[in-house]
């Protein structure tokens, strides 16, 4: 029988292999969280853009957003900060909208905040020989940058991970 009080040293062995086992166990599923949280965030950001413009289209009335995609590229955030829209609506049937309305965006959308939005912009892209809408969501984290797009028509949600550069133009876009 022992009568000393505390732990021996194989109990306190077992106790810090058992710690070892469970952090080699439980570390990776926290990193993947935290990804999973981001594009969660991203995804998030993107239908709140495609909210926004709904707004903007029911604001401005000639205004029709899908047409103006297709025409021009939307620069919604740049830098991290909302932008304003001065030019290129279109309406309808894709005629310049005269006089053509500006549209802050900081009236329609929450501003990117954590989630580490840098860019988004909303335009056309030609998959085989359709010319669809994206909503282009780039999102920072680290060094390196996460590009996501929304397809409105389809409601696909494509990434494109650990770039070098933040989406300039929709061609970044996956």
């Amino acid at each position: 029988m022992r009568n000393a009080k505390g732990f021996t040293l194989t109990e306190l062995l077992i106790v810090v292999a058992i710690v070892a086992i469970l952090a080699a166990v439980l570390i990776p599923n926290i990193l993947n969280a935290r990804s999973r949280a981001l594009q969660a965030a991203a995804q998030s950001y993107a239908r709140d853009i495609l909210i926004a413009l709904e707004s903007v289209q029911t604001t401005f009335t000639p205004v029709d957003w899908w047409q103006t995609a297709l025409a021009n590229t939307i620069t919604v955030v740049s830098n991290k900060e909302l932008q304003t829209v001065d030019s290129g609506w279109k309406d309808g049937v894709g005629n310049d909208v005269r006089p053509s309305p500006s549209v802050n965006f900081e009236d329609f959308l929450k501003a990117p905040g954590q989630a580490g939005i840098e860019a988004a912009i909303v335009g056309k892209k030609t998959v085989g020989t359709n010319n669809v809408v994206a909503i282009c969501v780039s999102q920072k984290v680290g060094s390196k940058y996460n590009i996501y797009s929304l397809y409105p028509d389809s409601n696909k949600f494509l990434a494109k991970l650990n770039e070098t550069a933040a989406a300039t133009n929709i061609g970044d876009c996956p």
